[in-house]
């Protein structure tokens, strides 16, 4: 685990959706990934944002639409368990 953690990076957990830039009036906003919604400054609808891949996590063993890194690899005592971030 690193000791800063990027929240963009997705190594440690799942990546956060980065903020999406206004065509018209350039101006970033942090929304619900899952909706389109209006800019905050010119009130421009936003595109909705496309739905992320579904991968298989090895470490949780089980399909995962918002993975980490760790689901690259298995676990290292070969238990294979639901990680905090995919409860199940």
């Amino acid at each position: 685990m690193c000791w800063s953690c990027n929240p963009f990076c997705g190594n440690c957990k799942p990546p956060k959706p980065r903020p999406k830039m206004c065509p018209k009036c350039k101006t970033l906003n942090f929304d619900d990934p899952d909706e389109a919604v209006k800019c905050k400054k010119c009130g421009e609808e936003l595109a909705k944002r496309p739905p992320r891949p579904v991968v298989h996590c090895l470490f949780a063993g089980i399909s995962c639409a918002n993975p980490c890194n760790k689901y690259k690899t298995a676990p290292e005592d070969g238990i294979v368990r639901p990680c905090k971030y995919n409860p199940q």
